[in-house]
């Protein structure tokens, strides 16, 4: 949600409003700069030895004490009841106090779009992407708990990231930094709650009643401007609930959009989403077929552009980046995605059971199979929204937010959150309610039940059979990956091979070498 430089050895004097550039908060050669939306808001106050710096979601008729970008002066109480207004803010929000002794930063709900901090030398840098923090990193600064997770397919949401020199403001976390240093406090665990039954004469059309109206209720929050509001519509139960919800509420107004699959489920999807498109009335699609925009192809972005890409960036990434272009294009200013849908399907482990070790790849080296105990040390405790879409968010966002896009994610929102959590586990199982509710909207049998799974897998088999051996066999040995000992190069390269016999052959594996290749193309880049 914002950019900073901050020096906390020299910075003296008050913080002022700049509007050059889209508008920053600058003192002297220090500049806070919120990220550029129609859906942010950039709020400040201060009480002559504090300031309070505020990037937060605009809220739909909720009071303020905060009304102005530039510092507004007010007295030792209000600014208290300012602190305690950002703390209690229902959306997604980042403040900043700014003191005589440093900067104090929390964040509110989060996820939407994350924060890497980096410290060095009395200097605080931090950005929403993690590239623009790219001279903190380096190949001997990667985290290997981190490594370990990303090889294993444990990601895990908390403070670190891929490179010990930086870290994340995780949700509702605070960060203390000074001339002496930086220090992260993560909060208490959220608490969350367990399935329930539902009360005596609550059928289906009220129980699919409820979760409309609330759905509702979190899009009415938001001052959405609806010829400017796109909805994903893969096909997927998710996003497309939360699709035809907004486009009840605003027929012909709201934008679709999708990547499309493409192969042998791909007729299927584009039926599927015509049917519901015709059947609710959204205005004009928009889709990009994926496999005209390959991962990993030369001149893609991944491999023209490696510096700017993060490994942790969507996989899909150069058909991704073609549809935010083409939404940016029609004036789209909000995406709204189906991230964090499969808490309506979730059954929580019960507080207290074992937590199953992940199981390591072949082709990892031993200094990951050393780590697998360690795959859940050091994270967030229990967040409010699923940690599953918080790290989603963090992957998706970044490039919708390069081509000047909001991402709003319904299903972190804490209500939505909880009404999964509480839902009967007869109607968590396949995601029942979600299914439910297209029948009671009248959508014929055909988006209901899918013969066919509709996924990006065949892409990704052809990209690693064509471009990810490619450039592991021409780079050999010399992986950083290897070097430091987190791959087996006898196993890697006998899986290479594998793979570069086709795409079926390269079908078991695509995960693991795609994130390989991903994490190789950006450490050669620093």
């Amino acid at each position: 949600m914002l950019t900073l430089s901050v020096d906390l050895r020299a910075g003296k004097g008050p913080w002022q409003w700049c509007e050059q550039g889209g508008g920053c908060w600058g003192r002297g050669g220090d500049r806070i700069r919120p990220l550029a939306s129609e859906a942010l808001e950039a709020r400040a106050v201060t009480d002559g030895t504090a300031t309070l710096l505020v990037v937060r979601e605009r809220a739909v008729g909720r009071a303020s004490l905060l009304r102005a970008a530039g510092p507004v002066r007010v007295d030792a109480a209000v600014y208290a009841r300012a602190v305690s207004e950002c703390e209690k803010w229902p959306l997604q929000s980042v403040w900043i106090e700014a003191g005589p002794d440093g900067l104090r930063l929390e964040t509110g709900l989060g996820g939407v779009c994350p924060l890497y901090l980096a410290y060095d030398t009395g200097r605080l840098v931090g950005s929403w992407q993690l590239m623009d923090l790219k001279a903190r990193q380096a190949p001997d600064k990667l985290d290997e708990k981190e490594v370990m997770r990303l090889l294993t397919g444990h990601p895990r949401y908390g403070h670190d990231t891929l490179f010990t020199s930086i870290k994340r403001l995780s949700e509702r976390s605070g960060a203390y930094a000074d001339a002496e240093g930086l220090r992260l406090v993560y909060p208490a665990a959220a608490e969350h709650a367990q399935p329930s039954e539902l009360s005596e004469g609550t059928d289906s059309d009220a129980l699919v009643g409820a979760f409309e109206t609330l759905v509702d209720y979190i899009y009415a929050r938001r001052p959405l401007t609806p010829a400017q509001t796109a909805a994903q519509l893969s096909g997927g139960k998710d996003s497309t609930n939360l699709a035809i919800s907004l486009a009840l509420a605003h027929p012909g107004l709201i934008t679709p959009c999708a990547l499309l699959i493409g192969g042998d489920a791909g007729p299927q999807q584009i039926a599927r989403r015509r049917m519901v498109i015709d059947h609710t009335g959204f205005a004009p699609d928009v889709t990009v077929p994926a496999a005209e925009y390959p991962p990993l192809a030369p001149g893609g972005l991944r491999r023209a552009h490696p510096e700017a890409i993060s490994p942790l960036d969507e996989p899909h990434l150069e058909a991704a980046d073609a549809l935010a272009q083409a939404l940016m294009a029609r004036g789209i200013t909000t995406v709204v995605a189906g991230f964090g849908g499969d808490e309506v399907a979730r059954v929580r482990r019960p507080d207290g059971a074992p937590v199953r070790a992940p199981e390591a790849p072949t082709w990892c080296g031993e200094r990951v199979r050393d780590l697998l105990g360690e795959v859940n040390t050091g994270i967030s405790p229990a967040t409010v929204a699923p940690e599953t879409a918080l790290v989603a968010l963090e992957v998706a966002t970044p490039l919708l937010a390069r081509r000047g896009l909001w991402a709003l994610a319904p299903f972190t929102d804490p209500d939505l959150v909880r009404f999964g959590q509480r839902l009967p586990l007869e109607w968590k199982r396949e995601k029942k309610l979600l299914t439910t509710r297209f029948a009671v909207r009248g959508l014929p049998d055909a988006v209901v039940h899918p013969v066919m799974r509709e996924n990006f897998g065949h892409l990704m088999n052809r990209a690693v059979h064509e471009y990810s051996t490619g450039l592991l066999r021409s780079w050999g040995k010399d992986l950083y990956l290897v070097e430091q000992g987190y791959l087996d190069p006898a196993v890697l390269g006998e899986t290479i091979e594998r793979a570069a016999l086709g795409p079926d052959e390269a079908a078991p594996y695509r995960t693991g070498l795609f994130l390989i290749t991903a994490v190789e193309l950006a450490l050669r880049a620093l």
